[in-house]
């Protein structure tokens, strides 16, 4: 079973998730975290005798694996959060999915017909760049706003969903 049943006539428009920025940045802060260990027993091996290096170099190894599997769990949660944040988009609805860590995840839907608005905030000089922003929609139900931040393309998402809310409202005249 899916995590969204479509309707009948109803087909997937487009997908809208986070920029890989985010994710790039969390590895390469991980990555640093996973060198400064080897920095600092290198010090200590280097400055103490053979006997007592050797013993901090075997405990410091086995103690290393333990950080290394430990910001590698790290990552793989944040990847899993990256991978399935998503806003489904629809010929009748946005479907909004974000996984909270690994065993939570929240599903909330809002029709296209109750779509009042829809904003686009990007930050900064590397944000514009990289086109990335926040992306929020404004509702008339009883989850009054849905936000995607760190959207990939969010002025495109934006556009897509904009125009099915158009086409949405004309089919209804």
């Amino acid at each position: 079973m899916s995590v969204i049943e479509l309707e009948s006539g109803e087909y997937v428009v487009g997908l809208t998730r986070k920029h890989w920025w985010r994710l790039f940045t969390w590895g390469v802060g991980l990555g640093f975290l996973a060198l400064l260990p080897v920095v600092a027993l290198g010090v200590f091996v280097s400055f103490g005798d053979k006997e007592v290096s050797d013993k901090i170099l075997y405990t410091g190894g086995f103690f290393y694996s333990l950080w290394l599997l430990a910001l590698w769990v790290m990552y793989f949660v944040e990847w899993t959060d990256y991978y399935l944040d998503v806003w489904v988009v629809t010929n009748h609805r946005v479907v909004d999915i974000d996984q909270a860590g690994l065993f939570s995840r929240d599903v909330a839907t809002v029709r296209l017909e109750d779509i009042e608005d829809i904003t686009v905030e990007v930050h900064g000089m590397l944000e514009t760049f990289l086109k990335i922003g926040m992306i929020t929609i404004q509702t008339a139900g009883s989850r009054n706003e849905f936000y995607l931040k760190n959207a990939n393309n969010p002025e495109e998402a934006k556009q897509m969903i904009y125009s099915l809310v158009t086409e949405s409202r004309k089919a209804e005249k």
